[in-house]
């Protein structure tokens, strides 16, 4: 099910005394906002998965760290920070039982709000309050004061409402999400390919095939089917776009640093975008 045709909020039901919940954006957000999560867990290491959204973050409960790769420095989290599109996984922990409140925001939503962000390269997320100044703890002491999950997002939702763009101030037409070739992106706008790489570039900071491979692997991971050990990954692999089951192999490696046969062990168990070690 697309995170867009939730009713409300959805409860994962996890092992380990992990407890993950989201939420679809309001009618007011979703031309900017996917989706509102909730994450309540022990804080045991685990790898953070690409995803084709900006993410604001904010730490609930917990002393939080994160590197860009095993071996890496650890640098310690702020208490609210902004997660930049990345490249590849990144690893994190935390002190403490680990409390975080998230939201998913589209990239060219998040360039026309908070302006051009550090590449999601490997470089720590910037804080919230580097971009937002004092305005970053004030959302994080309404948040902390929730007496309910129903609380928590509809404070987040309605802070990010008198924030973020309204539709008319996000230029760029938002991408269909059914189609894997950038040229239909820019047939769709009546658009030159060239033209629309330019545009789509730079409101996003990414460019559109970018864009449309990593949103590939975000379907890949949210589908149910994964964790089917009876369901083909090739047939799996083309319906969401990729060539074949090598290419999706191949792409899901690079981009996570896993296999679809390692992440289908995991998927049924944790969040889409989280992989525990095992």
């Amino acid at each position: 099910m697309r995170p867009d045709a939730m009713a409300g909020p959805v409860a994962h039901p996890m092992p380990g005394d992990v407890r993950f919940t989201t939420r679809a954006a309001p009618p007011s957000l979703d031309h900017a906002v996917l989706e509102l999560w909730h994450l309540d867990d022990p804080g045991a290491p685990h790898c953070g998965l690409p995803k084709p959204y900006v993410e604001i973050v904010v730490s609930l409960r917990g002393i939080h760290w994160w590197r860009a790769a095993p071996g890496m420095p650890e640098h310690r989290y702020a208490t609210a920070w902004v997660t930049p599109v990345q490249d590849g996984p990144r690893y994190a922990r935390a002190e403490g039982r680990r409390e975080l409140v998230g939201a998913r925001l589209q990239p060219w939503a998040a360039k026309a709000w908070l302006g051009t962000l550090p590449p999601g390269n490997g470089t720590p997320p910037p804080r919230l309050s580097a971009l937002l100044g004092r305005e970053a703890g004030l959302l994080r002491d309404s948040l902390k004061a929730a007496d309910s999950l129903d609380s928590l997002f509809e404070r987040f939702a309605a802070w990010l409402e008198v924030r973020l763009p309204d539709r008319d101030a996000i230029t760029l037409p938002a991408p269909c999400r059914d189609t894997d070739r950038a040229m239909d992106l820019a047939r769709a706008v009546e658009a030159t390919p060239r033209h629309y790489r330019r545009l789509f570039s730079g409101r996003t900071d990414l460019a559109p095939k970018r864009w449309l491979l990593l949103h590939r692997i975000d379907a890949v991971l949210r589908d149910p089917r994964l964790a089917d050990p009876r369901f083909s990954l090739a047939v799996l692999a083309c319906e969401h776009g990729f060539a074949d089951q090598a290419h999706l192999t191949r792409e899901m490696k690079r981009f996570t640093g896993a296999t679809p046969g390692q992440l289908r062990h995991r998927a049924a168990h944790y969040p889409p975008h989280m992989l525990m070690p095992r």
